[in-house]
């Protein structure tokens, strides 16, 4: 589980269960390590895309280094040449591997078993099966934190 901007998302990148699932959501927690949430989102969206890529039977015959650096290939081509050496250490890096064990058992406490599943703030949001765009999350989001579209004007003489 990671939290962007207050909200917490879990990484679970499979319908069914997927050897390469959990190298998958290693890259994810690795890339949102280095780099802003923006390329975060890139490389899960292009995840969902290109999901059957790594699927068992389109790997049975790889090793889990030819599967990393597939991965790590394919990562470096959504988010940038640039971070080719640290995706590449980020996966020799043992707290890359715990957060993605607590993120599957994160989503395994919580019931998932399919994606994309979205919680806020912890609670799972029901009929949340397919992606949402911007104001698909808005309509969610908006209500929760409440109308900022008004000035708060009233609480400024406490500052003078």
């Amino acid at each position: 589980m990671e939290t962007v901007f207050g909200f917490s998302y879990t990484y679970c990148l499979c319908r069914h269960y997927h050897d390469n699932a959990f190298v998958a959501s290693r890259a994810l927690h690795i890339v949102n390590g280095i780099s802003n949430h923006h390329y975060t989102f890139k490389l899960l969206e292009w995840f969902f895309k290109y999901q059957e890529k790594f699927y068992n039977a389109q790997t049975r015959n790889l090793t889990r280094t030819e599967v990393v650096n597939e991965i790590v290939k394919s990562a470096t081509q959504v988010v940038g040449s640039s971070y080719l050496g640290t995706l590449e250490s980020g996966f020799n890096d043992r707290k890359t591997d715990l957060k993605t064990r607590v993120s599957f058992k994160y989503s395994a406490a919580r019931g998932v078993y399919g994606t994309p599943t979205f919680f806020i703030n912890g609670f799972q949001l029901p009929d949340a099966g397919s992606p949402l765009d911007f104001n698909g999350w808005k309509t969610i989001i908006d209500p929760l934190i409440g109308n900022k579209t008004t000035k708060n004007s009233d609480n400024m003489h406490y500052f003078l």
